[in-house]
């Protein structure tokens, strides 16, 4: 039985799916004609990687399970989803993380802290104590663990949830690490960051996120493989849910 790496995430309503696309497109442009590639598109397929095309989420939970496990994590998220109420979210800023992917990061709120707490007390215990592999960033999760310069609050964070990306208060405490974001691109070169100051107003960036969905993972955090979807309410209606757009921009420069 072979091992998959799966993130349970926030999906984005269609018009926000948009701009995360035009963002990833502009940022990929930008970033090249500074002379850097970027490891993804938003909409595009990873090289190399699924033919399913590069989602833009907001990741509440990474964890490895065996492949015939993953029903019972899109069944746990289904079950979350639908006892929670569609997620007013507020764009706040664009940043870079620790190796210069752009990211524009939503305001956190209790509601944020809320929902990935639900999705944890859910889905984290089908994990059974295993770890990921590497993180998305292509680090090993067990190096970090066994590295005492790591930063404490990660290790802590890894040997309880197998995930380093948690709150658990709000509001939160110094050693609570969930920031809610959307990643647009991703640079080859860890120590070059692409220019955000001219990018379109982060609080444009404001809507309600639909429902839940839970994705196989490639490299570098991309989404690439869904499994299944998990809409807030329960609701089968409206277009919002899991719709991922095709993205026609090819980069005439690639």
């Amino acid at each position: 039985m072979t091992r998959e790496t799966l993130d349970v995430v926030a999906l984005l309503p269609p018009r926000l799916n948009d701009i995360a696309l035009e963002l990833s497109d502009r940022l990929v442009r930008d970033m090249r004609a500074d002379g850097h590639r970027s490891r993804f598109r938003l909409g595009e397929p990873f090289d190399g990687g699924p033919p399913g095309p590069c989602a833009p989420h907001v990741s509440l939970f990474m964890l490895a399970v065996d492949d015939g496990e993953i029903g019972a994590v899109v069944d746990a998220t289904r079950d979350v989803a639908a006892g929670l109420p569609a997620l007013a979210a507020v764009g706040e800023e664009y940043r870079h993380n620790p190796v210069g992917a752009p990211e524009l990061y939503f305001r956190r709120t209790a509601d944020w802290i809320g929902l990935q707490r639900a999705v944890l007390d859910a889905v984290e215990p089908l994990r059974r104590g295993r770890l990921r592999e590497v993180d998305p960033a292509g680090e090993r999760i067990a190096d970090v663990l066994a590295d005492p310069a790591a930063d404490p609050a990660r290790r802590r964070q890894l040997a309880r949830f197998g995930y380093d990306e948690v709150t658990e208060t709000w509001p939160p405490g110094a050693d609570d690490r969930f920031n809610p974001h959307v990643t647009l691109a991703w640079p080859e070169d860890p120590h070059f960051r692409v220019d955000l100051a001219g990018l379109p107003a982060a609080s444009g960036f404001s809507g309600t996120l639909p429902g839940l969905a839970v994705y196989g993972m490639s490299p570098y955090g991309t989404c690439t493989t869904l499994y299944g979807l998990a809409p807030f309410g329960g609701s089968n209606g409206g277009n919002a849910v899991g719709t991922l757009y095709s993205h026609s921009a090819a980069a005439a420069e690639e």
